[in-house]
């Protein structure tokens, strides 16, 4: 028989059974390069990943509020069906409607433009009634959207919520075995 430890100390020189290598941590911090430790590597990770989530929650945050913008438009034109309608027959012209539709409701552009862009199979009760629906479910994605905006804690949460979606996604199953091993193992 042979020594355990010798045998462990010839495998650990003449294969890979123990291996080290160079790493150069080298990184663009504020458009240059720089390298960095660890722990500076994963300061300037999160800091860009928390970047990221707030300029996509303010993206979606003017988008929530540009599309509520004009849903508050066609709520006020379907509850005021009979007279937009009149407004917009007695037009001559497109614009001229337009104009007419600001002045009478104080609507914006977007929001009069929105109600002459309107097929007519959207004034059923039935589209009235998905309409308020989408405002409400829009208004509640604003307020969340400015919960987020308003808390470094729940930025950091979707933080973890993101890479554990992806660990979960993109994981591969380990391809070692880990087996316990005794003290004398590693004389």
């Amino acid at each position: 028989g042979e020594v355990p430890a010798v045998v462990l100390n010839k495998l650990y020189k003449h294969t890979r059974l123990q291996l080290s290598f160079g790493m150069i941590m080298l990184a663009i911090v504020h458009g240059r390069p720089e390298i960095l430790n660890l722990k500076q590597m994963m300061t300037h990770f999160l800091d860009h990943r928390r970047e990221v989530v707030v300029r996509r929650t303010r993206y979606d945050l003017r988008k929530a509020e540009e599309r509520a913008h004009i849903l508050e438009g066609l709520k006020i034109a379907l509850d005021n069906l009979d007279e937009v309608v009149a407004l917009i027959r007695a037009s001559k012209s497109p614009p001229e409607a337009k104009e007419a539709l600001r002045l009478r409701f104080k609507l914006s552009d977007i929001q009069a433009q929105a109600i002459l862009d309107m097929r007519l199979q959207r004034l059923t009760g039935l589209e009235r009634e998905k309409i308020v629906q989408e405002y409400k479910d829009v208004q509640a994605l604003i307020k969340r959207l400015k919960e987020i905006l308003a808390s470094d804690a729940l930025v950091d949460q979707i933080i973890v919520d993101e890479l554990t979606e992806i660990g979960t996604n993109f994981a591969n199953p380990r391809r070692t075995e880990i087996v316990p091993q005794e003290a004398e193992d590693f004389v």
